[in-house]
Formats: C-alpha cells, structure tokens, sequence
C-alpha cells in the first residue's frame, strides 16, 4: 500500500468521525424545541403567586359567610286580613291570579286586521330560540372560526417548504490575438454553456433554528475545452442545519405567534360566551317587560271596565240627584282611562316586536304582526345563596375573567420574547456536502458519491451584539410595563365582578321584599274597594260624592297597586337572570351548554311546549 493511500483511509476516517459529530448535531436540534428559559418559569411563579395573593385578599373576608334564603319581613296588614280570612277573596277580585282567562283586548294592528294571530311561547323556549337565532351570536359565532385561521396560518411557518432554482448561461467571450495563441483557434473566441440546478427540501424547526437537504447539479461545456473532460457534470447531496444559540433560540421564542394566535382564537370564543349570556339575558329581560305589559293591559282594561260601569249609574240618576258637572266628570275619568288603555295596548305589541327582535325566528319574522303571548308567569318563590360560592363562581366562570387572564398571558409571552431579544446573535451553521463529477452524464456523476471520497464539511459561527442594546433594552421594559398593567387590568376586572356579584344579590334582596310590600299594599287597596262594594249591597245612598270621589278614587288605587305588584314580580324574575348573568351560569341555568372546544352552543332539549298558533 503507497503512502498516498494510507493518507487518503486516515482522512476517510476523520471523515466518518466528523459525519457522526455532524449528524448528532442535527438530531440534537429536535430535543432543543422542547428548551424552556429557567427565567421563563420564574418569571410565570412569581405572576401565579401574585394572582393567588390578590384572590385571597377578595375571598378572605367572605370565607366564612353562611348560605342566606332570602326572606321579607311579615306584614301587619297581610296577618289582619289572614286572621278575617279575606286573602282569597282578594286575590279573586286583584293581583295576577285574578285576570287568568281573560282575553285581551288589543283592537286593530298595522294590517288592520282585529283579530290577528297570536303565538304562545314559553320563557324556555324564547331563550333556546334566541341563542340559535340572534344575529349578535350568529356574528359572534363566525369569530372564532376567522381566529383558527390565524392559528393555522401561524403553525405554518414550521412547514416544510420544497425550494428549486434554476440558471443557465451562454457566453460568447470575443478573444484577442493572444487568445488566439492560447487557444489554438483562428479567432480566439470562447463559447460556454452553463446550467444550474438546486432543488431540496427546508423545514424550519421550533427550536428558532432550520434544517435542510438538498441536491444541487451543474452542467459546463466550453469550446474550446480548457479541460480533459468536456462537458463536466457535477452533482452534490449537502444536509445542514442552522441554529441561534442565544438570539431567537428556543421553542418559547419560536413559537410565540403561535401562542398569541392561539390566544386570540380563545379570546374570541370567550367573546361568543359573553354574547351567550347578554343574549339569554336580553331574551329573559324582554320576555317579562311583555309579562307585564299584557297585565298591565288587562289592569286598564277592568279599571275601565269599572268606571264606565259606575259612570252609567250616574247617567240613570241624572234626573234626580246628579248635576250635568258630575256626568262630564265622570265622562273624563271614563276618556282617561281608555286612553290608557290604549297607550297599554301599544305597550304589548312594542313589547312583542322587541322579544320577536332578538328570537329572529324564521316563523315569526319582525315584520308580521302575529302577537307573542307570554306563557309563564313571573315566580314568587326565595332564593337561597351564599356570597362566597357566588363571588368564587364569578371568578371561575365569567367570560370577561377568563379573557382577561388571556392578556396576562399574553403579555407575558410577549415579554418573554423581548428578554430573549436582549441577548447577543450568535448562530451556528453545520453542514455535509457529498460532491459527484463526471464527463459522461448526470446519472454516473450521481453514483460517484457512492464512493464518498469527495466531502466537504462546512462550520460556520456568526456573533452580533449592537454596543449599548439600547433598542432591545427598551423594548424588553416596554413589554414589561405591558405585563404588570395586564395583570393590573385582571385584577380590576376581578374587582369589577365581585361588586356585579354583590349588586345583583342586593337587588334580589330588594326586589323579593317589594313583592311583598307591593301585595300587601293592593290586598289592603282591593279591601277597601270590597267594603265600599259591601256598602252598595248593604244600600248606602249613591251619591255622586260616594262614586266618583271615593270609589273611583278607590278603583284607581287598586289599578296602581297591581300595577307595581307586578313591576316586583318581574323585576325579582329579571334579577335572579342578572345574578345568574353576572355569575357567568345563565346559560346553564336553562339547559344550554356552551362547549368552549367547539366554540358554539349545544341546545338541551326538554319537554317544553312548542310554539303553537293562539285563535
């Protein structure tokens, strides 16, 4: 064996030594994407420590609150008139039990039909209707799927990408007379053909760095020939990988966009929550105002009914102890209260189109003037809380909470990107080149690199470091800055929540005791029309005094005591929907399930009455 081959099997094995290194590097770049900064978890303790300590000190002070049912003090008057036995009675003759049955009485609609078509529906149903149909959730619900995309479009950045490049060039190189010499031509002319080709495969790694393979071939002919072989075909196979090791490395930083885009995506579907719950309640909030504007039409309605009734009575006496000053009097209170009776009928169909408005059902659209009627009645029943599971509650499951804990989060990623761009560049490129080269064509230059006599190894180390990092320096205390105000911002929200909590509950609490001072105040009105009625029996003398200064009078104080018996009874109903609206619960709370994974509600169904034409 001559000493030049022993040479070339020595540099064949450092060769073998320096592909093994080389290729260990590359493999090492997959375990580097799952790098995690040690500051980055110190960083994301020392937040979750700041977060627990701002929840304790809301929840300290609740930590022991007892559940509380809610309760109304009794009533002198109410135990008075149970003790004579006259509550039945006086739920016969007033309060919302007395008008079941009843039709209303709503004259012409824009169509001037009389009649009409009404449509009953229940509370439940209004609810399952409006959370399918609004179009604030329809434009809500197309958010999240928009936000995906941006998901999508963020995680394709770690894509492979297939990459070629072609060149080619023909040169005709004039010569001089001592090219003339040199290359034995008459003219001295040199013509070359010259192509190139580069196709291969990059795929970006998470680990802020990239990896390639690639193949590149070259064609060359010149006449005349400078060379043995001519044409030359060479043919190389080159793998390398490129890797910050400082600036830019690491799959925090590398797959921050991602992160943020993922975020957004959340965010919107917590936006699609929260319409959930505006939707339900608006849908719950209408269904009572139409509640009590339908019994309020039918408190007008009979008080009118009343005052014509008396108002003929004193017609019949006008020949004998009624002056025509009394009559026109009591023409005026008959004009008054069909005018309110008018103004209430107004009210229901306004009231009507509004809860129409936000059920956008196909088969009652906006336009028709088919009338809703309110199947369900405000209920009078307490409910039990504790203000510690309340707040907690909020606190789990509102919306606003859990978005604002994505901008907490978000800033902190942004954060994290801005440390890692204070550090120096410093990037490591490692590559393995197999080079091929043959006169006879592409496919035996290929299988040159069979032999693996001709490697090339590549190394390379690029260092930057701007003096001073001014830019990068501030950049970091800005997104710091950022941070702190995020998690500023989350504890104000939480805040916020907290007094919604405690005010909903305030307002059950006022509105349950109303219903109870409301009832007693119209049982004790409608007692006092009774007896003025006993004494029309009994035979006290009618005289215009008695009808219109006392038991008109009387008429109208039980219409305004109804009326506000059942503004408390819809206000309770409405309250209990904003407490469960601001615990983030309403939707539960009528048997619908919003699915955050699938970023859309799921309607449970139920025995429930469908919606059904009214003659």
């Amino acid at each position: 064996m001559n000493s030049n081959h022993r040479v070339g099997l020595s540099f064949l094995g450092r060769g073998r030594a320096m592909r093994v290194i080389l290729l260990a590097a590359i493999a090492v770049a997959g375990v580097l994407t799952a790098c995690t900064s040690p500051l980055h978890r110190s960083q994301e303790q020392e937040l979750r420590e700041r977060l627990l300590s701002s929840h304790r000190l809301q929840l300290e002070p609740i930590a022991g609150s007892p559940p509380v049912m809610l309760s109304r003090p009794p009533s002198d008057v109410e135990q008075k008139l149970a003790k004579a036995g006259r509550v039945e009675e006086l739920d016969m003759m007033s309060g919302p039990t007395a008008y079941t049955g009843l039709a209303l009485q709503l004259g012409p609609d824009l169509t001037g039909d009389e009649k009409g078509s009404r449509v009953a529906i229940t509370l439940q149903k209004a609810i399952e209707l409006a959370v399918k149909n609004s179009y604030d959730v329809q434009v809500a619900e197309l958010a999240p799927a928009a936000n995906m995309t941006l998901v999508t479009q963020a995680e394709a950045v770690f894509d492979a990408v297939f990459f070629s490049n072609f060149d080619y060039s023909h040169l005709d190189t004039p010569g001089s007379p001592r090219d003339v010499i040199l290359s034995g031509t008459v003219d001295g002319d040199v013509w070359s053909d010259r192509a190139a080709l580069s196709t291969g495969i990059r795929k970006p790694l998470t680990s802020g760095g990239s990896i390639r393979a690639q193949t590149d071939f070259n064609y060359s002919l010149l006449i005349p020939p400078s060379v043995n072989w001519n044409p030359t075909f060479g043919t190389s196979v080159l793998v390398g990988l490129t890797q910050p090791i400082l600036r830019n490395f690491g799959r925090d930083i590398a797959t921050a966009p991602v992160q943020l885009a993922v975020n957004t995506q959340r965010a919107s579907v917590q936006d699609l929550h929260n319409t959930l719950l505006d939707t339900a309640l608006e849908t719950e909030t209408r269904f009572w105002d139409l509640v009590q504007a339908r019994q309020q039409l039918l408190i007008q309605i009979r008080l009118l009914e009343r005052t014509v009734e008396d108002r003929d009575r004193l017609e019949k006496r006008e020949q004998f102890d009624v002056s025509p000053v009394r009559i026109t009097e009591a023409n005026s209170f008959v004009e008054l209260r069909r005018a309110d009776v008018i103004r209430a009928r107004n009210q229901v169909r306004v009231a009507s189109d509004r809860l129409k408005a936000i059920i956008n059902s196909p088969e009652m659209p906006v336009s028709g003037e088919a009338l809703l009627l309110p199947t369900d009645m405000p209920a009078d029943l307490p409910l039990s809380f504790s203000l510690l599971d309340a707040v907690t509650t909020a606190l789990q499951r509102r919306p606003d909470v859990r978005k604002s804990l994505l901008a907490i989060e978000d800033a902190s990623t942004r954060q994290r990107v801005a440390d890692n761009a204070r550090l120096p560049q410093l990037d490591l490129s490692l590559a393995l080149r197999y080079n091929g080269l043959s006169p006879d064509g592409v496919y035996q230059s290929y299988q040159v690199l069979d032999d693996g006599r001709y490697i090339d190894y590549l190394a390379s180390i690029q260092f930057e470091m701007p003096i001073g990092n001014r830019k990068a320096e501030a950049g970091y205390e800005q997104r710091r800055i950022e941070r702190r105000a995020a998690v500023i911002a989350y504890q104000r929200t939480v805040q916020l929540s907290i007094v919604s909590v405690k005010e909903s509950l305030r307002n059950l609490l006022t509105a349950y005791e109303l219903i109870g001072a409301t009832r007693a105040a119209r049982r004790a009105a409608a007692d006092s029309l009774r007896a003025i009625e006993e004494q029309e029996r009994a035979g006290v003398a009618l005289t215009p005094e008695f009808l219109l200064d006392l038991k008109l009078a009387t008429q109208q104080r039980v219409a305004d005591a109804e009326t506000q018996e059942i503004q408390a009874l819809t206000t309770y109903n409405q309250a209990i929907a904003a407490f469960y609206r601001t615990t983030g619960t309403l939707l539960e709370r009528n048997s619908i399930a919003f699915h955050e994974d699938e970023a859309k509600s799921k309607l449970v169904k139920r025995n429930v009455p469908n919606i059904e034409d009214v003659k």
